[in-house]
C-alpha cells in the first residue's frame, strides 16, 4: 500500500481522537448530571454515586459509563433488573444521543486503527 493512505489514516484518527475527547469531556461535565436526575430511584447509579462522587474526570467517567451501558444495551439491563424500562425511557433521545454517540465515535477510531494495522503492518 501506499504511504499517502497510511498518512491519511493516521491523521483522520488523530483527528478523531481529539474530538472524541472533547465529546466525551463535554458529557461528563454537562451532561452527567442530567442523567442522573432521570436515575434517581435506581439503585445501581445510586451506589455508583456514593462510590464515585468527586468531580475528578475519573469520577465522572465511571459514573457515566454504567449509564452508557444502560443506555446502549437497554434490553440486556432491563432483563437483568438494573433497570427499568421505564427509567430508560424517560431519557429524552437528544440525551441518549450524547451518551452513545461519544462511545460509537471511540469504536469508530479503534475501526480505522484495525484498518490501518491490516492494510500497513501485515
Amino acid at each position: 500500500m501506499d504511504i499517502a493512505g497510511y498518512r491519511f489514516i493516521t491523521w483522520l484518527v488523530g483527528v478523531e481522537s481529539l474530538i472524541g475527547v472533547a465529546l466525551l469531556l463535554y458529557t461528563h461535565y454537562f451532561k452527567l448530571e442530567m442523567l442522573e436526575k432521570y436515575f434517581e430511584n435506581n439503585e445501581i447509579v445510586q451506589l455508583n454515586k456514593q462510590r464515585w462522587p468527586g468531580n475528578r474526570p475519573m469520577d465522572k467517567a465511571l459514573r457515566m459509563g454504567q449509564i452508557s451501558c444502560f443506555l446502549t444495551f437497554p434490553k440486556s439491563y432491563i432483563r437483568l433488573g438494573d433497570v427499568s424500562e421505564k427509567e430508560i425511557a424517560s431519557v429524552p433521545l437528544s440525551l441518549k444521543r450524547w451518551v452513545i454517540w461519544p462511545e460509537l465515535f471511540w469504536l469508530q477510531i479503534f475501526m480505522w486503527m484495525g484498518i490501518r494495522y491490516v492494510l500497513y503492518a501485515l
